[in-house]
């Protein structure tokens, strides 16, 4: 079942061009120039119960206005959209008791109080009840580690400390979904890595429906069960990492030591990237040959000291589809 359906989503905001002088200002006053910006221009998909998903784009691509709808904060101009079965924007109050959101540079917490202030104030604020508020914090304290955190001060604490007890305070009213906006922003590889065992530990074991907007292709790797990638308001990928990849060709890059120099390998199989030496490195796409077939190319060639196949990154495969 779907939690979060978005069908055909259109978003215009009308914006006034400024003029430069004071003519252009007076001008700008009396008789002002209008913009359309559409951003977002007819997105659709959906998430299923349990899901998580990687929403991928570059900056001014609509991801922001589409969190913001889904939040209730924002109407759509056309379109509508579901989260739990309700539209968000007509039912705000009732869309914020079954969801929670996390922003990697915005906190809602108390900045100079302990997180524990800040945990009976939303307690109070969403009518949490005491066996239910009781046991969350519990569980919190075992999956996010944030025992030795309830009574210390926000300010006090490091980047990582702070998104656990942000995200704690995003699941103390139980939601089914979370919306996750850059949550590893800052954070360093460990910080990253104990982050993403948390984020996992809590959709599996409370089935918390994620949808995680982020630039970090390491985010995807580690979390997601499926991308969506976005682009000048408009949707241009939507399905598996693996999908992804079978999509733009599965390309490898072939890392390739000779025991003597010699030239590039001249293969409409492979694309030369760098000669270092005696070091060779290329890309090979499925779509091209087979590994069978450019192996026995690279061993007619000349003697081989070493050879490594490695996947390519998930960014670059994202950046080709940016530039289809």
């Amino acid at each position: 079942m779907a939690v979060i359906e978005v069908k055909n989503i259109k978003k215009e905001f009308v914006v006034t061009i400024g003029k430069k002088g004071f003519k252009g200002a007076l001008k700008t006053l009396f008789k002002p120039e209008k913009k359309i910006i559409k951003a977002l221009d007819g997105v659709s998909f959906e998430i299923k119960k349990g899901e998580i998903l990687g929403f991928v784009g570059p900056n001014g691509a609509g991801k922001s206005t589409l969190v913001k709808t889904l939040s209730g904060i924002l109407h759509p101009t056309e379109g509508e959209a579901f989260v739990n079965g309700i539209h968000p924007y007509e039912k705000p109050q009732e869309n914020a008791m079954g969801i929670g959101v996390v922003f990697g540079q915005r906190s809602r917490l108390m900045w100079s109080l302990p997180a524990n202030d800040s945990f009976e104030y939303l307690k109070a604020l969403y009518s949490i009840p005491d066996d239910v508020y009781d046991e969350n914090i519990e569980y919190f304290k075992e999956s996010l580690g944030i025992e030795e955190l309830l009574f210390k001060p926000i300010r006090t604490m490091s980047l990582g400390q702070k998104m656990r007890v942000e995200i704690a305070a995003a699941l103390l009213h139980s939601p089914g979904v979370i919306f996750l906006d850059e949550p590893t922003i800052g954070l360093d590889v460990v910080g990253k890595y104990d982050l993403h065992k948390m984020i996992n530990k809590i959709n599996k074991e409370k089935q918390v429906t994620v949808l995680l907007v982020t630039h970090d292709v390491i985010d995807i790797e580690q979390l997601c069960n499926k991308v969506i990638v976005i682009d000048e308001g408009k949707l241009i990928w939507n399905g598996t990492i693996s999908e992804l990849k079978k999509v733009m060709g599965n390309t490898r890059r072939i890392n390739i030591t000779f025991t003597d120099e010699i030239p590039a390998l001249e293969s409409i199989k492979l694309e030369l990237m760098e000669i270092d030496g005696l070091r060779h490195k290329y890309i090979y796409s499925d779509k091209v040959a087979t590994i069978g077939e450019v192996l026995l190319e690279i061993q007619s060639a000349g003697k081989l000291a070493d050879l490594t196949i490695e996947e390519t990154p998930i960014e670059e495969i994202i950046r080709g589809i940016y530039k289809q």
